[in-house]
């Protein structure tokens, strides 16, 4: 089947934090063994904060190892055409204890400015610094002209008049 051959050179996985990176290759890893009937170690996650994919100024993973370093490589090289992502979104937060700050990107930040918040009629355009924004746009221009985007994110660029630009 062209399951073994996907899972080793075409699935592809990034996580920022961790414990969260351990749990992905875990279920990745279960769920091949449960499909295939025998295991077989998950090469296609990158501990990597996927924003930082587009920086090509600056170093990423310095202290991370070689083969971090290798597979997050191979993930640039490799034509994407379908991304499935859950991003994190923060934009109506109830109060500052909740501590989630939009972490500036220069290059993200520049693209959503250059795209959505340059084509939105807003006069207020702060709800476009959400990650989940940044992680559409980043897709966006990852998959290129023609692909599949699919994110778990929170409903209000269907009709806010921030995310017109978006739209």
């Amino acid at each position: 089947t062209a399951l073994p051959h996907k899972y080793a050179h075409e699935l592809h996985c990034n996580e920022v934090m961790l414990l969260p990176y351990y749990i992905a290759s875990m279920n990745i890893e279960h769920e091949y063994g449960e499909a295939t009937g025998g295991y077989q170690p998950f090469e296609g996650i990158c501990l990597v904060d996927t924003f930082e994919l587009v920086a090509e100024d600056k170093p990423y993973l310095p202290y991370f190892t070689a083969e971090n370093t290798a597979r997050v490589e191979k993930q640039k090289r490799t034509p994407m055409f379908v991304i499935i992502g859950n991003p994190p979104y923060n934009q109506r937060q109830v109060n500052e204890n909740d501590n989630s700050k939009n972490r500036k990107y220069e290059r993200m930040d520049k693209r959503v400015a250059q795209t959505y918040a340059k084509d939105s009629k807003a006069t207020n355009k702060n709800a476009v610094s959400d990650p989940y924004v940044k992680a559409i746009r980043w897709a966006s221009d990852r998959i290129g002209e023609e692909g599949i985007v699919a994110f778990v994110t929170n409903n209000s660029f269907v009709t806010d008049i921030a995310f017109d630009g978006m739209r």
